[in-house]
């Protein structure tokens, strides 16, 4: 896996306009427009004014160097994302790459060569680069959210919402890719199978229809359930009988029970004094 670079048809490209300021790292030194707005105005020369432009690092330069050239995008119609635009203006990962790609195309009716084993994230993120990295290398999840939100989009979005969506967006990558490395290396994480991977199960026969074997299956959990009720009403059963009262002798204040009866039941009265006793009012002697 190779991380995204311009390719050697773009530098040679870039080479042959004379800019003011050799564009070495486009990521870099794409940033604040002022050298996209040289390659626009070497074919544009009467529609783009150099002298509109701010050749400046500060969030304010940057802002109003791309507001101009996205209103000249627009009256030109030329086919280029904005989300090309805003990456390159943010220094996103191969933002700036995928520009210039777009723009050569445009201008020179050319389409160049691109490595079959480089990879472009639609993001714009720095995940390319972290897989290639070896796992200790990798970056912890507030590094990854450092990398992948830069603070001129916090600046330019100050909405809550779209904060949080994107960081969630961004720990959600990194809690998969973790996972990930988790299942490929067990023994490093001392990772231990759960409860439902450790269950052995039986795999179909192939000669099997699935909705046969499914039928089959809630068939046998029918016949469980049935047979799970009927188990509950003999328990009931023999509850209601062992509460069954027994005829007991009483002879001379003693009770006899037969011995020959399963169950065995003893009464006991308790003599109290009635209610009506406590309620009545003492007499006054």
């Amino acid at each position: 896996m190779v991380i995204a670079r311009a390719s050697r048809e773009i530098v040679r490209w870039l080479e042959s306009l004379n800019l003011t300021y050799p564009v070495v790292i486009p990521k870099w030194d794409l940033t604040n427009g002022f050298s996209f707005a040289e390659i626009l105005h070497a074919y544009f020369p009467n529609e783009i004014n150099m002298l509109s432009f701010i050749n400046g690092r500060s969030l304010n330069s940057r802002m109003l160097n791309w507001a101009i050239i996205k209103q000249f995008i627009a009256r030109q119609k030329l086919p280029v994302p904005l989300e090309l635009i805003d990456a390159t203006m943010h220094c996103k990962e191969s933002g700036a790459e995928q520009l210039l790609e777009r723009t050569y195309q445009l201008l020179t009716n050319k389409k160049p060569f691109l490595d079959s084993q480089s990879v472009r994230d639609s993001d714009f993120s720095d995940h390319p680069y972290q897989q290639n990295l070896n796992s200790y290398e990798r970056s912890h999840a507030s590094k990854a959210i450092k990398n992948n939100l830069k603070i001129s989009e916090v600046l330019t979005e100050p909405s809550y919402a779209y904060q949080e969506k994107r960081i969630q967006a961004i720990l959600d990558r990194h809690y998969n890719d973790r996972l990930d490395e988790r299942n490929k290396h067990p023994q490093r994480f001392s990772a231990r199978p759960t409860l439902a991977e450790r269950c052995l199960r039986k795999p179909l026969k192939p000669n099997t229809n699935v909705t046969d074997w499914y039928k089959n299956s809630f068939d046998a959990r029918s016949r469980s359930a049935a047979s799970t009720n009927k188990s509950g009403q003999s328990r009931q059963y023999s509850a209601d009988i062992s509460t069954k009262k027994i005829p007991l002798n009483q002879d001379d204040g003693s009770i006899h029970v037969n011995d020959d009866t399963p169950y065995k039941e003893l009464t006991v009265h308790q003599h109290s004094v009635p209610l009506d006793d406590l309620l009545q009012p003492e007499s006054n002697t």
